[in-house]
């Protein structure tokens, strides 16, 4: 399969950004929860490609799946691939390789792969179709695509917070300005019908915020990521929102951790490919 992608691409504008509140969310992500609908497609000595691995906390586990292939975890650069190294080497795995690569136009020759996967990428993308083509490209016949996104208009909680409503807005409002789509996930279907792949289950599964320590990490994540992150500062620059607004907000998230009652979930939908000749 060709990428039909071009010779240069404009790098995408990552919304979240790989601020220390957003990198220890994101590292608090595995295999397990992850990539549940692509394991059984993953057999001990597969060969798995991990696009945007991020720190590595979901690569480490699908190197466990595969103990006896190869993982294969890329990132366009920057700091996040010394995390993610200083991630391997604390989970003691040696089958593992980091490099710095664009999804757009990967590094590695045609049918390279048994899996390739990715999670939570294609909603950064300004060109998703071509990504999901080019990752097709390097997957071996019989093998398979494995891409899982999330639905931000399906992020909804109890109490109902206007600070929270606001934030789901704005941060839909700043991915949509960076040319990218916020409610991927409801979108895989047809960005792979549209990269030629025919042979697609899709599946969907939902996280869900409920328990202390699960409502107060995500609560004060987004608390902080609302005033120290990429996307803080995209949003003010925008014109989207103040200082004293993405304040507001940030207030609002720290309220709902706090509350007892507090409950969030949003839905993940997962798209698995198996790539033909």
């Amino acid at each position: 399969m060709s990428s039909g992608t071009p010779d240069v691409y404009t790098p995408d504008i990552y919304t979240h950004g790989h601020q220390p509140s957003v990198v220890a969310q994101h590292a608090r992500r595995t295999a397990e929860d992850c990539a549940a609908f692509a394991r059984p497609v993953i057999k001990p000595d597969a060969q798995i490609l991990d696009v945007g691995c991020g720190p590595a906390s979901i690569t480490v586990g699908l190197a466990g799946w595969a103990h006896k292939g190869h993982v294969t975890g890329i990132e366009p650069g920057g700091d996040i691939l010394a995390t993610a190294a200083a991630t391997v080497a604390e989970a003691g795995v040696d089958n593992v390789t980091l490099a710095e690569a664009s999804v757009y136009e990967l590094p590695y020759d045609d049918d390279t792969f048994d899996v390739a996967y990715a999670h939570q990428i294609t909603q950064h993308l300004s060109d998703p179709v071509a990504a999901i083509a080019e990752m097709a490209r390097v997957v071996r016949p019989g093998g398979h695509l494995a891409v899982r996104d999330s639905d931000y208009s399906t992020m909804r909680g109890y109490p109902s917070s206007t600070e929270i409503t606001r934030w789901r807005e704005l941060y839909r409002q700043v991915c949509r300005h960076n040319g990218a789509e916020p409610d991927a996930g409801r979108h895989l279907f047809s960005w792979f019908r549209e990269a030629g792949l025919g042979d697609v289950v899709m599946s969907a599964s939902v996280w869900q915020f409920w328990t202390p320590e699960a409502r107060s990490n995500w609560g004060h994540s987004w608390a902080d990521r609302c005033l120290t992150t990429s996307f803080a500062r995209q949003a003010v620059e925008y014109g989207y929102a103040t200082e004293a607004e993405m304040g507001r907000i940030s207030a609002g998230w720290r309220a709902w951790a706090d509350n007892p009652d507090g409950y969030f979930h949003f839905i993940h939908a997962e798209a698995l490919a198996r790539i033909t000749a």
